[in-house]
């Protein structure tokens, strides 16, 4: 939790889109913490603390409200991992300035305070000892396809989280991504409750 010396915080940018999921192409701002919990292998996300800088909650909204050019008032929340740092005063700050928060986790933690939208990828094949998927209820359930991802794995997801209805798979972008990609299309045609994610915000060159 981030107490008195606030938040550490990667990035914060925008305004952009949602590149993933159930809210691929909507236009938001992105608030992104540094440190995760995880060491994924083909990560491909920036969240070492090295130049990340601690922010108080109201200067997190500020800097998101001057992002906010058009007044979208959607933050997706990730990192990292965001329920590292997620707390109570952050959200109400976000909130109180009319912001609909999308948190992205990999279902390790219970977040500390609510959101509106709980967006769970997760990764058990990089949990060691310490780490297991927490009890959640997410709205979507979004599985990034790697070769350690079969049918199997997918219905497993779907015995843990049984009130979730939004599942996703998403190719991994990493070196085999053919492979990667072909895997995926295959899974969801065996398995059509499952619907294909991209990376949109790749495909169409923004942030």
């Amino acid at each position: 939790m981030a107490g008195d010396s606030g938040y550490l915080v990667k990035e914060i940018f925008g305004p952009t889109i949602q590149g993933e999921g159930a809210h691929a192409g909507r236009a938001c701002v992105f608030l992104r913490f540094a440190v995760c919990n995880l060491a994924c292998s083909w990560c491909d996300t920036d969240f070492d603390a090295d130049g990340a800088e601690r922010l108080p909650a109201d200067a997190i909204r500020d800097r998101l409200l001057a992002l906010d050019t058009a007044g979208a008032r959607m933050v997706v929340v990730t990192g990292g991992e965001p329920t590292l740092q997620w707390d109570e005063p952050l959200r109400a700050a976000l909130a109180g300035a009319g912001f609909h928060i999308h948190m992205e986790s990999n279902g390790t933690r219970v977040p500390s305070a609510p959101v509106d939208w709980l967006t769970v990828s997760p990764k058990p094949r990089f949990h060691d000892l310490r780490f297991r998927l927490a009890e959640l209820d997410p709205d979507e359930v979004k599985v990034v396809v790697d070769d350690s991802v079969d049918a199997a794995v997918l219905r497993a997801y779907v015995d843990r989280y049984p009130r979730c209805d939004r599942w996703y798979a998403q190719p991994c972008m990493d070196a085999d991504y053919g492979a990667q990609l072909a895997r995926t299309l295959e899974l969801i045609r065996e398995h059509p409750r499952w619907r294909l994610s991209l990376q949109l915000h790749k495909i169409a060159g923004v942030p």
